[in-house]
């Protein structure tokens, strides 16, 4: 049998919920682990691991989390979850179904690209600080629904060869100085077609694009407790600490020590 969860409901304790006509977006929080029956959500909904483990398992696909990910849930799509033994927080993202109309979702849950969770964590940071607005909110809601549309494989079928290399150098080597030069050379093609194309398909210049990476990176050591946090800064391919501050502060919101503080603390709070 299957459980039905109204709006806002989970089977975690729900920490913080920020509202908006648009979107309700919770932090939610199991303390330990355990297996949660099928289910399904009343919204669909992106969801964000922030600490711990998590394997959600629907039909015949699973989905096993590690911390950073972002997964997009369908509405009234049954699933089974299981938390792992240390717990797990996570930052849920629910949309409206009016808002949700005017798009068209998965019917199965899906992870959504790494640079998605920057978009998450600078919501989160915001909903901590309290400075999230209706209208940042709503930007992401829409920003995030466009990696979730249901014609993924009809844009891969239109990704050339040479797209999916540069996106893999990128993620790869953002640890070193890359240029778009470097980039275009790896791939063979020329520079300004790979600007003019990474605009075009994600919004942002390859420079920008790369920033995400390594703030997500960045964001995923700092969790752990890798490093310090000049370690982390040059690890993951920044030219100072000063330029990690600036870059991070203008991703999430905050400085990369003030999200040290909170990153220790998201299981316990």
């Amino acid at each position: 049998m299957t459980t039905a969860l109204a709006a806002g409901a989970y089977y975690g304790g729900v920490r913080r919920r920020v509202e908006s006509r648009e979107a309700i977006l919770s932090r939610v929080v199991h303390r330990t682990a355990r297996s949660l029956p099928a289910h399904e959500h009343a919204r669909a909904y992106f969801c964000m691991l922030l600490a711990g483990r998590y394997a959600e398992a629907f039909g015949t696909g699973e989905i096993d989390y590690r911390p950073l990910q972002v997964g997009f849930h369908p509405a009234l799509r049954a699933h089974r979850d299981a938390v792992g033994p240390e717990g797990a927080a996570f930052l849920c993202l629910e949309i409206d179904p009016g808002f949700a109309a005017a798009w068209r979702p998965r019917r199965d849950p899906l992870l959504l690209p790494d640079t998605v969770s920057v978009q998450m964590l600078a919501l989160h940071h915001a909903m901590c600080d309290g400075t999230l607005s209706p209208a940042l909110l709503e930007s992401a809601v829409w920003e995030l629904c466009a990696d979730a549309h249901a014609e993924p494989a009809r844009r891969e079928r239109g990704t050339p060869r040479w797209l999916v290399e540069a996106i893999g150098r990128l993620h790869d080597g953002f640890g070193e100085p890359l240029t778009v030069r470097d980039v275009a050379m790896q791939v063979g093609v020329h520079p300004v077609h790979v600007s003019r194309e990474f605009r075009a398909r994600f919004g942002l210049t390859l420079g920008a694009y790369l920033n995400r990476v390594r703030v997500r990176a960045a964001c995923g050591a700092i969790g752990r407790g890798a490093s310090t946090l000049a370690a982390i800064a040059a690890d993951c391919g920044f030219a100072d600490h000063a330029h990690f501050c600036r870059v991070f502060r203008k991703a999430i919101g905050c400085t990369p020590s003030q999200f040290a503080r909170a990153a220790r603390v998201e299981i316990a709070d």
